[in-house]
């Protein structure tokens, strides 16, 4: 198995939920987030409208503290850079009409200046039609993969991935081909950083203030 601890733990409650008629993913309203307990605060619930509307109707309760504005009603993709809509909107794909589930691992910078690692993951929810809309996530960093530190990576970002891999849900692993991002230029340091701190105006020489 692919994902551990808390990743894991995920996995394993939504394989148990049940299926209403025989179908192949279960539906949103069979999860009872009550029953999820620790893993709130890194649970993320998506509902895709659209290829590139993607709407945030749930998000784990650390999140206001970690965001400092409100996350439901927010469309992931405006958190997305648009060189990699398409990609991001492959995976959902993926995840959705397969379906399968998506472990992703990506590095990210922290405040202490040290690249951390975080493992998310991604699995599919039907609504009350049965039509697969919802993705529910969670995000852990990988060295702690427990209910110790949290983090905001709870929606897509893709901008460090360093690997992804699908899980097979009992309908077979899907083929995605991702395209290969344009690379961003570096913005240029300025050559003479110090001149934002400089005085606009001249200073009097020394021999100024003598002639006075």
């Amino acid at each position: 198995m692919p994902v551990s601890g808390v990743l894991e733990q995920l996995l394993n409650y939504w394989q148990d939920l049940p299926r209403e008629s025989g179908a192949s993913i279960p539906a949103r309203r069979s999860l009872q987030l009550i029953e999820l307990h620790e893993l709130l605060p890194r649970i993320s619930l998506m509902k895709r409208r659209d290829r590139f509307d993607v709407q945030v109707s749930m998000i784990g309760t650390s999140t206001p503290d970690l965001w400092q504005t409100p996350m439901p009603g927010f469309n992931a993709f405006d958190l997305t850079s648009p060189d990699l809509y398409e990609n991001t909107a492959r995976l959902y794909d993926a995840v959705l009409m397969q379906p399968s589930g998506a472990h992703l691992v990506e590095s990210v910078y922290r405040h202490s200046g040290r690249d951390a690692e975080v493992a998310s993951l991604y699995l599919p929810l039907a609504d009350r039609d049965g039509a697969p809309v919802y993705i529910v996530g969670c995000s852990v960093y990988r060295k702690r993969p427990s209910y110790g530190r949290i983090n905001d990576r709870l929606m897509l970002d893709h901008q460090k991935v360093s690997s992804v891999e699908f899980i097979d849900l009992g309908y077979g692993k899907p083929i995605v081909q991702f395209e290969r991002p344009k690379r961003r230029p570096r913005p240029e340091a300025e050559n003479r950083w110090w001149d934002r701190f400089m005085p606009t105006k001249p200073r009097p020489s020394k021999n100024t203030w003598l002639d006075a």
